[in-house]
């Protein structure tokens, strides 16, 4: 899932397809034969980095001021990372990429694991179709299962009728793969991996989000009848079962803040946090645009990039404070390493 403004990511991968589609003939520029060709990015600064930040400029390295000291790994020209996340080692990346078009699969957007240092990078899932996107890797604690979120294209007689969305996952010692979920948007897995929440969606767009076990049984709304205008990015603390995610436009009638109320109204988004129960729903910061969360390693502060800035959140008291602003910072996602 992405911001209202076009960050790019699921919802992105989605208004790519619904505009290719409704050109007819869209340019793309077509990537050479062989794979895909990163080269390693300057010597370590993974493994120098405070956050790691992806978005159109790179998979780029930021020190504890937020200035970016490098990119991770020399990613092709005219391609972009997206919704990162840190492998369960510690000592790696997995992250979505959206290349240029392939000549045998098309255009679309594949998983891709880096390690911290730069080194190996691989394909963890490419495209197999033109208008294929998979975005949101996550690995379970061994590292041997991955989560993610596909949406397709679906094209009949040659015009757009919709897309696909799924949650699914894959063995990577055997390439076994399973459809968990339908209608199933980004998603957060908690660090005991026993659950799945996402964001579910209706008709393509973002309602609320829903609760699974994590291999997709017992799909339900999280928030029963609580319904917001948009949200995206539900991401699990390391510790202490909290989940925190991008929201504004929200409506309910329970009680919030001591009172019945509203956690947010309007459309300028909120940073919304619950327990992993469904209690104690509160609004801990005003973010002004949607953002992709990324928790500290301790599960005190939270960090988001938007309007041109690098900002940390203290989950204790809301107080929010600006690291840095620049031009690299007005979307993306983000990896808090230390």
């Amino acid at each position: 899932m992405i911001s209202r403004a076009g960050v790019a990511g699921a919802l992105l991968a989605a208004v790519l397809i619904t505009a290719a589609c409704a050109s007819g003939t869209p340019t793309r520029t077509t990537q050479p034969q062989g794979g895909l060709g990163g080269t390693t990015g300057a010597t370590g600064v993974g493994l120098k980095a405070t956050w790691v930040l992806a978005n159109p400029s790179g998979l780029l390295g930021l020190d504890e001021k937020g200035q970016v000291i490098g990119a991770i790994v020399n990613l092709p020209p005219q391609s972009a990372p997206a919704t990162p996340a840190l492998a369960p080692s510690g000592k790696a990346i997995v992250f979505a990429l959206t290349p240029q078009t392939d000549p045998k699969t098309g255009f679309g957007s594949d998983l891709y694991e880096v390690n911290l240092d730069g080194s190996n990078l691989h394909p963890l899932l490419q495209h197999e179709a033109d208008n294929v996107f998979y975005s949101t890797p996550r690995l379970d604690p061994t590292g041997n299962v991955l989560y993610f979120q596909r949406t397709a294209g679906i094209i009949e007689g040659g015009q757009y009728v919709r897309n696909d969305y799924s949650i699914e996952r894959m063995d990577l010692r055997t390439g076994e793969r399973k459809k968990l979920l339908v209608d199933g948007g980004d998603f957060g897995i908690p660090p005991a991996a026993d659950r799945l929440i996402y964001v579910h969606l209706t008709e393509g767009q973002p309602d609320t989000l829903w609760t699974s076990n994590v291999d997709g049984s017992d799909a339900r709304p999280f928030f029963g009848k609580d319904k917001w205008f948009y949200l995206q990015a539900p991401r699990f603390a390391p510790s202490g079962c909290r989940l925190v995610f991008s929201a504004a436009g929200h409506s309910a009638t329970r009680m919030i803040g001591g009172k019945a109320g509203y956690a947010h109204l309007g459309i300028p988004s909120d940073l919304d946090l619950v327990q992993c129960d469904n209690s104690g729903l509160r609004t801990i910061a005003t973010t002004v645009d949607d953002v992709d969360p990324a928790w500290s390693p301790d599960s005190t502060q939270i960090a988001y990039v938007a309007t041109g800035g690098l900002f940390v959140v203290t989950v204790g008291d809301g107080s929010t404070r600006t690291v840095t602003q620049g031009k690299d910072f007005f979307f993306g996602g983000l990896v808090w390493l230390k």
